[in-house]
């Protein structure tokens, strides 16, 4: 029969090569890396990430506030300052000229010997110019002027008078009388036909309402 098989007791010492084994693990240390780099190397992926995620957003919009003051709408034959009663004012002219496409700004206002009423000298476009007089009604109108030109508004037998340039047109209409200059002749015609289609009329008054039927 063979030896027989015996156990070893734990309480005896391990062979050599384990006791070799286990100090060479106890004494192995892995190479740590410098705290600096790490801290380093962590700031700069985190700056990474923040221009990655940050790129596709677009930079705030800076708003400009107006430097300008809102420019007040002109009067115009619907509004209550400027009523249609069938005579020319202001802004009935103004509002004419207007929409006839031809721009119209006042220049000043001067005198002309023998009229009492100042007169409005208006810029239509580039260069045309207007000087408009605005009476209480035809008649008056008439009466002022009834010592001019009725062609220039300038004394008789003068062609030029007071004014600045020579007169192209003179133009009634109603209690309105318009004196036109620089003018060429698509202006005069726009002027002329604006003018002669009448001051603004009050509005009719609406018909009566009928009554309404009861079926029976």
């Amino acid at each position: 029969m063979g030896p027989a098989n015996t156990l070893a007791d734990p309480r005896d010492p391990p062979p050599a090569r384990e006791r070799l084994h286990s100090a060479s693990m106890s004494t192995f240390r892995f190479p740590r890396a410098p705290r600096a780099a790490l801290t380093l190397s962590v700031s700069a992926l985190a700056l990474s990430l923040l221009v990655a995620c940050g790129g596709d957003t677009p930079p705030p919009k800076t708003q400009v506030a107006a430097d300008t003051a809102p420019v007040p709408r002109p009067l115009t034959p619907s509004d209550s300052a400027c009523p249609r009663d069938g005579r020319w004012k202001a802004c009935h002219l103004e509002d004419r000229i207007n929409k006839a496409g031809m721009p119209i700004s006042v220049i000043d206002t001067l005198r002309l010997p023998g009229v009492a009423e100042p007169g409005v000298r208006y810029k239509i476009g580039k260069t045309a110019k207007m000087v408009v007089f605005f009476f209480g009604d035809s008649a008056a109108g008439v009466a002022a002027t009834a010592a001019l030109d009725p062609q220039r508004l300038t004394p008789k037998g003068d062609t030029i008078g007071t004014w600045p340039t020579r007169p192209a047109e003179v133009v009634r209409s109603a209690n309105l009388i318009a004196v036109l200059f620089e003018v060429n002749p698509t202006q005069a015609e726009r002027v002329r036909l604006a003018i002669t289609a009448g001051a603004p009329q009050p509005y009719s008054a609406p018909p009566p309402q009928l009554p309404e039927m009861q079926a029976r």
